[in-house]
């Protein structure tokens, strides 16, 4: 069986490397949630230029069936004989023209909202990321901090146990864990 001083320095030494091994594990995992958070945020402004663009193509298309649109106005009347320069088939195309613009901005509003909520969410895992890179950081000091405390309780420890072996009267001896060891 080992001395007493010798199972207090071991304990030490083990307590402050499983600080140390904690330290880095919590570093680790850190850095890959940054690493994950950053590549969330990129999908998340890829989805807003895909939304800007179905944007685009949407108003497009809906320029395209008012035109259509426009189109079978125009060769109906024609074909009533009805002139679309004046009175009610006048009316009908200046109507279609006003509610393609209104359809229109709706289009482009809804677009703007959708490709909105992509970039807040990309901001908001950009964030994260930062978040995570400073976690990783401070798990590094932390545990150093926490290793560094092991070790001057323990050389504490150790000095106090190696004052009590000098003595003439019966030493009694407390490990790290606080149990009594030693002569009774």
């Amino acid at each position: 069986m080992c001395d007493p001083i010798t199972l207090a320095v071991a304990a030490t030494v083990v307590t402050a490397a499983g600080q140390g091994m904690q330290a880095l594990q919590a570093n680790k995992q850190a850095k890959y949630q940054a690493k994950i958070a950053d590549r969330n945020a990129a999908l998340e402004n890829e989805a807003a230029r895909t939304e800007i663009e179905n944007t685009r193509t949407a108003a497009l298309e809906h320029y395209r069936r008012t035109a259509a649109l426009k189109g079978q106005q125009r060769v109906t009347a024609a074909a009533n004989g009805v002139s679309l320069d004046f009175g009610s088939a006048a009316d009908v195309a200046d109507d279609t023209d006003m509610l393609a613009r209104e359809d229109v901005n709706r289009i482009y509003q809804q677009g703007f909202q959708k490709s909105r909520g992509f970039e807040i969410n990309a901001s908001n895992f950009r964030a994260d990321a930062n978040s995570s890179r400073v976690a990783a950081t401070n798990a590094l000091v932390n545990g150093a901090f926490d290793m560094a405390g092991t070790a001057l309780s323990g050389a504490s420890q150790y000095s106090k146990m190696k004052a009590g072996q000098g003595a003439t009267s019966k030493p009694s001896f407390k490990s790290v864990y606080g149990a009594r060891t030693g002569p009774a």
